[in-house]
């Protein structure tokens, strides 16, 4: 899968995009003076925040629309036009495109749906409207999209009702990039309940030319956009898409992403609504975390989120202090900050020394009943700036988090925890749960800029995202040159399809990865041989090319200890292949049998949009049922291999459950490393090979069964 350098687009991609988003010209096909149509909508919605280029309604039956002169067609216009709105039916845009492609029309705009959403005819139409765009160099967003706004140029070309209900375009300064349109106004409508404006917005409905990747190729150079929300149902290109994904990481750029399809349900809901195809949503998952981006469950959390972004400081640690007007408030958040993943802070003791002048003893600990505390004392001016300021001054603590019950002075409140949030490096998340009664401090919160969180976990997930995205490390090991070379050789002579355990051992061997001995016997006598030559007792395996899972068919003995017993199992292991309708028997594998405290998976695929991945996990035969397993781009280096062995369920098994001794975490790691240069270096020629089980017994580690699918005549990576 070859990656473009640096995730560029083509350079009529990014000057179609410049052009849609800062056009000087813009023509609307279908215009009409009623808003109730798409035609009518757009033109008043464009008007409305004020555009400064020019517009152009195109109606053949009005001599003049919402006051504006109107024209036939966008040829007769006889001025240069560089985005065409089609706001037609769809029987009507084949022509209207041939309009657009004689008029020298730069990007088309396509609201209209009922295409490749819709099944093959639609598809069909589609199709012949790209080939009609490219033969005129047109571009095209959409269609089947509600379109996009620009707040800094206060160009609006987005139907929605939220912009219909606002009187102004509020500039700011997070890029939405949405597949949805109804989700982006419903985004918009979030982001206006905040007081939070984006810089530009962006429905892409179908995708059948201008992507995802496009905009947020422009959104990552645009100095205006300081944080990026994608809302994304299918990547066209997985490579050009975690590129990108990248250099918005090394600029600085956070990007946020709510993706659709991460279940069967999920994905048959996204292919029935843009075409797209959702991909495999853990290989998904994988990259896009490995690329330093941000992931988030829900498409309101996520512009919460993004706003918090550009409002607050990050966290300086993963420990939470949470004040709140209600006793049981703060014992309900301090349960959710562990279930977030992050830490109920604790205030030392010079800090609760400082706050003993503020607050009985008692109360000066976290979290924070701020009821609890006489009204005398919270009466005092300045008295919650003074408590936030000493609680914030904590070493131990990372970050506050503020639950606002029904409480007296709630507008004050929200205002101090503005304040704070000014003037202090720490940031302190206010979570409105007084509903309408604290509707007064919501608009406090509002108007100063600061998020107000509808829920605690809401709050939780910015803090938690937010400290992980600032901690994110990468690294690109260097390739074994040696290693390589020898990996080249081996896999030179395989054929294609289902690689032996013989052979897929060489192979994982030649990578540097620790196998067990083990010789191919075709004859009684050869295996007689090799298990004397190895040491006794040894493993017996079934070697057959239509046979993958050899323990399924008895294929694999145990505890071999004699000449007399080697000869007995090879007869029954040639007995099992004949009992397997069309399997062949290719021999027995005879290998040293090694010993284990426990047993791992490494295994490696092919991702079609994503190449390599990497698999690690708790293995043996139980491996399908424990679905205990962590899935990385195989280009992982080693400390993201670590965190990902210690993110799994069963991890206890290999640091020293019930008195066993630790594994080597060193040798498991750079066994996986190695395992994932292979996959790398070999590309879609290795769509499959997998290690199980991977025998680990202290320092030892060893590979005791292997498996691999070769490809020769698919593309490498290398």
């Amino acid at each position: 899968m070859p990656r473009p350098a640096g995730g560029a687009s083509a350079p009529d991609s990014r000057a179609a995009v410049q052009c849609a988003l800062n056009p000087r010209s813009v023509a609307v096909l279908g215009a009409s003076d009623d808003l109730m149509k798409w035609g009518g909508s757009i033109l008043a919605l464009l008007r409305k925040f004020g555009f400064g280029g020019a517009v152009h309604p195109v109606n053949p039956r009005a001599d003049a629309v919402q006051g504006i002169k109107a024209w036939p067609s966008v040829q007769a216009i006889g001025q240069p036009v560089d985005v065409a709105v089609i706001a037609l039916p769809q029987e009507r845009t084949e022509a209207a495109f041939e309009d657009c492609a004689a008029a020298g029309v730069k990007v088309i705009l396509m609201v209209t749906s009922q295409f490749a959403e819709s099944g093959a005819e639609g598809a069909a139409l589609q199709d012949k409207l790209l080939a009609i765009a490219r033969r005129a160099g047109m571009r095209i967003i959409g269609p089947n999209c509600m379109g996009y706004f620009n707040s800094h140029a206060d160009m609006n070309l987005l139907n929605s009702q939220a912009l219909m209900r606002n009187a102004s375009l509020i500039k700011g300064e997070v890029a939405l990039i949405s597949q949805s349109g109804a989700l982006a106004g419903a985004m918009l409508a979030r982001a206006y309940d905040l007081g939070v404006g984006f810089s530009i917005c962006v429905s892409l409905g179908n995708q059948a030319d201008l992507e995802v990747c496009d905009f947020l190729d422009y959104a990552i150079d645009d100095a205006r956009s300081k944080v990026i929300a994608l809302y994304v149902e299918g990547v066209r290109d997985g490579a050009r898409f975690i590129d990108l994904l990248g250099r918005a990481r090394a600029v600085g750029k956070a990007v946020l992403i709510v993706k659709a399809g991460r279940t069967e349900l999920g994905q048959k809901a996204v292919q029935s609504h843009t075409a797209s195809l959702a991909g495999e949503f853990r290989a998904f998952e994988s990259q896009v975390r490995h690329a330093g981006a941000v992931l988030v469950d829900d498409f309101l959390e996520l512009i919460a989120q993004a706003a918090a972004w550009t409002r607050l400081p990050a966290p300086s640690g993963p420990q939470v202090a949470v004040l709140s007007g209600s006793g049981g408030g703060g014992a309900v958040a301090s349960d959710l900050v562990g279930e977030a993943g992050l830490q109920a802070a604790t205030l030392g003791a010079t800090t609760v020394h400082k706050l003993l002048p503020l607050m009985p003893e008692a109360a000066a600990h976290l979290p924070f009943d701020l009821g609890a505390v006489p009204g005398p004392m919270r009466s005092t001016p300045q008295w919650l700036r003074q408590v936030l300021d000493t609680m914030l001054a904590d070493p131990g603590v990372g970050a506050g988090l503020f639950l606002m019950t029904t409480m007296p002075e709630m507008a004050a409140t929200a205002a101090t925890v503005v304040d704070v949030n000014r003037e202090n490096p720490k940031p302190v998340a206010f979570v409105n749960a007084a509903s309408s009664a604290g509707a007064e401090a919501g608009a406090k919160l509002k108007a100063e800029g600061l998020v107000n969180f509808a829920s605690v976990k809401e709050a939780l997930g910015y803090l938690r995202n937010r400290l992980a995205w600032e901690h994110h490390e990468n690294e690109a090991p260097a390739p074994d040159a040696k290693a390589q070379a020898a990996i080249e050789k081996i896999a030179g002579e395989f054929s294609p399809g289902l690689v032996s355990e013989f052979d897929a051992k060489r192979l994982l061997a030649a990578a540097g990865i620790p196998v067990t001995r083990g010789e191919l016997a075709r004859s009684e006598d050869q295996a007689v041989q090799a298990a004397a030559s190895i040491g006794w007792p040894v493993v017996m395996k079934l070697v057959s090319a239509q046979i993958s899972h050899k323990s399924d068919v008895g294929g694999v003995v145990l505890n071999v200890g004699d000449a007399d017993a080697v000869r007995q199992h090879f007869r029954a292991l040639q007995q099992a292949a004949q009992r397997v309708p069309g399997a062949s028997f290719d021999g027995c594998l005879v290998q040293q049998q090694a010993r284990a405290d426990v047993e791992v998976l490494i295994g490696t695929n092919w991702d079609a949009q994503f190449g390599a991945m990497l698999m690690i996990g708790i293995g043996g035969t139980l491996v399908e049922l424990l679905k205990d397993t962590a899935l990385l781009p195989a280009s992982a280096g080693p400390r993201a291999i670590r965190r990902a062995i210690q993110a799994l369920r069963l991890f206890p098994l290999l640091d020293g459950y019930r008195g066993k001794p630790r594994v080597n975490l060193d040798a498991l790691v750079d066994a996986a490393q190695r395992f994932g240069q292979l996959a790398v270096q070999l590309g879609a020629r290795l769509p499959e090979c997998e290690a199980n089980p991977v025998m680990i017994a202290g320092d030892s580690l060893v590979v005791a069964d292997a498996r691999a699918v070769w490809l020769p005549g698919a593309p490498s990576m290398s």
